[in-house]
């Protein structure tokens, strides 16, 4: 689970994986559970959909300040900086930061070491740190994180030999992020301790929450949850302290809010806080909707869906399911599909309707080999060893669901099929390596006719529902004040329709020729 990145001074301070969607990949935060047929379901549309949040506002702050004073330089968005705007050393900064913010990272690199060149040269310690520090995010971006965490610890040399306090804490954090990469969660709990010290000092209440809510990641990565819950919280009275206060809330944002909610939502799961599970999933969902983050409120839905279903709610789990389904639809994205597919079934397999469960099942593993067969889907997302992990998991679990309830149905043929497609160990570990998968995707698991008959009624509504939504995001994007009276009825009366084929999209998997066919399938 990490959060990414943002601008203390003239350094990006790092934090434990946030996507921008706000929701990851914690993103990657996970959630597993153990469902019936269904061994493990765990939250993956963090994992495949998440890019890091790199935030291009600069806050520059001077070497004896700790207030976030801002030069227009810094203030400005660098990726709308032209180069003739600075000075000759200024520019290979900017265009190194330009070149990170948009995955150039070569070229980044390459800006940056000239940059540190040049600042050596003149003897200006404070700026070969700054370069320094961006060397060493670009190592990490790149999962070098041995030559990250060397770059990094000479740049806090520089900052201590300074004084710099607010960039110490800055380095500290990022040196937190990379141990993290590194598997060192112990240490990085250190540094982050140490960067949480430094901001109290400083009386910097921004970062003083995201160094809370770094903690509270990896308290939950080591599975000391009383304590990632405590950190959490403690972030989270400072975010709404600071959101409150308009002249201060470019510290922190919604989605940052939405971010934290979603991980208190995970935790509380883990301590077995139910109500408060579900209502931190609510509180995060309206934040999602407030900023229009579509990602995020697949995922959040999901989690709510899940979250419903430990309590016996199937019906409850299986309508935000369903809800999600068409915002994965609708964006693209396939692993979210995938496994939403997979919850579905769950629910469903759940309320003894094993016939409907294979169906949903059988278009999870399905939609996972359509990501086998385009392994670029998978390699052009920037995927942390733990949202690999939680990417290979869920394809585990997709087959093996998928062969379990076949088995159950005595339906023995086709659970074999489904294993013979099952990813290898080799391949499931090299998911880049295009010629390994290859090998397990040329076929798709059939479905028999009345499977097929109750598929296509179901996939008729949903695409009703993304018709819908397509209306309904041409209206949204109009701004308020624009809006007709007549457009904003047609808004009300496009989400009054969304609720309604939702209902309609339950109605038919329980309407009497569905159950005609699934007599059918049993025969």
């Amino acid at each position: 689970m990490e959060i990414r990145k943002f601008e203390l001074k003239q350094k990006l301070l790092s934090f434990i994986n946030v996507p921008s969607s706000f929701l990851l990949t914690t993103a990657s935060l996970l959630i597993s559970l153990t469902f019936p047929l269904s061994p493990i379901l765990a939250q993956d549309e963090t994992s495949l959909e998440q890019t890091s949040l790199d935030e291009t506002s600069l806050e520059q702050t001077s070497l004896d300040e700790t207030s976030l004073e801002q030069t227009s330089l810094e203030q400005t968005s660098l990726e709308q900086t032209s180069l003739d705007q600075v000075t000759p050393p200024q520019q290979l900064y900017v265009k190194g930061r330009q070149q990170l913010s948009t995955g150039q990272l070569q070229e980044a690199l390459e800006s940056f070491q000239k940059y540190l060149e040049l600042k050596r040269n003149i003897g200006d310690r404070y700026q070969e740190g700054v370069a320094l520090y961006f060397i060493g995010w670009v190592h990490d971006e790149l999962g070098q994180y041995q030559l990250a965490r060397s770059f990094f610890e000479q740049s806090l040399a520089i900052d201590r030999e300074l004084g710099d306090r607010t960039g110490e804490g800055s380095t500290l954090n990022n040196l937190g992020l990379t141990y993290s990469n590194l598997g060192d969660d112990q240490k990085s709990l250190e540094f982050y301790q140490q960067a949480l010290a430094i901001y109290r000092e400083v009386s910097n209440r921004g970062y003083e929450g995201r160094t809370l809510h770094n903690l509270g990641n990896i308290y939950y990565k080591l599975g000391q949850d009383n304590q990632s819950l405590d950190s959490y919280q403690q972030a989270l009275d400072i975010y709404r302290e600071i959101l409150d206060n308009s002249q201060n809330n470019s510290l922190v944002s919604q989605a940052d809010q939405g971010t934290l909610l979603n991980s208190l939502g995970l935790v509380h799961h883990r301590l077995g806080n139910h109500e408060q599970e579900q209502l931190s999933y609510q509180q995060a969902l309206t934040i999602a909707k407030e900023v229009s983050d579509r990602i995020s409120m697949g995922m959040l839905l999901n989690n709510l869906g899940i979250a419903y279903h430990r309590l016996g709610k199937y019906q409850q789990a299986l309508e935000f399911h369903q809800q999600a389904l068409v915002i994965h639809r609708e964006v693209g994205s396939l692993a979210g599909e995938a496994f939403t597919f997979r919850a579905i079934g769950a629910a469903l397999a759940a309320q003894n309707q094993p016939e409907l469960a294979i169906i949903f099942h059988k278009q999870a593993v399905n939609v996972y080999q359509s990501l086998g067969q385009d392994v670029t889907k998978l390699s052009q997302e920037k995927l942390s060893e733990e949202q690999k992990q939680s990417y290979k998991l869920n394809l585990d679990n997709a087959y093996l669901s998928l062969s379990e309830l076949l088995q159950q149905q005595k339906r023995v043929q086709s659970a074999q099929l489904v294993l013979n497609l099952f990813p290898v160990p080799e391949q499931k570990d090299d998911l880049s390596n295009q010629d390994k998968t290859q090998t397990r995707v040329h076929e798709k698991i059939p479905y028999l006719p009345e499977e097929e008959q109750i598929k296509a009624g179901y996939e008729a509504i949903l695409q009703q529902q993304l018709s819908l939504r397509e209306q309904l995001n041409q209206l949204i994007t109009i701004p308020i004040a624009e809006r007709t009276p007549v457009q904003q009825d047609r808004i009300l009366e496009f989400r009054q329709k969304e609720q309604q084929l939702t209902q309609e999209f339950l109605q038919f998997l329980n309407s009497s020729k569905v159950k005609k066919l699934v007599t059918q399938l049993r025969e």
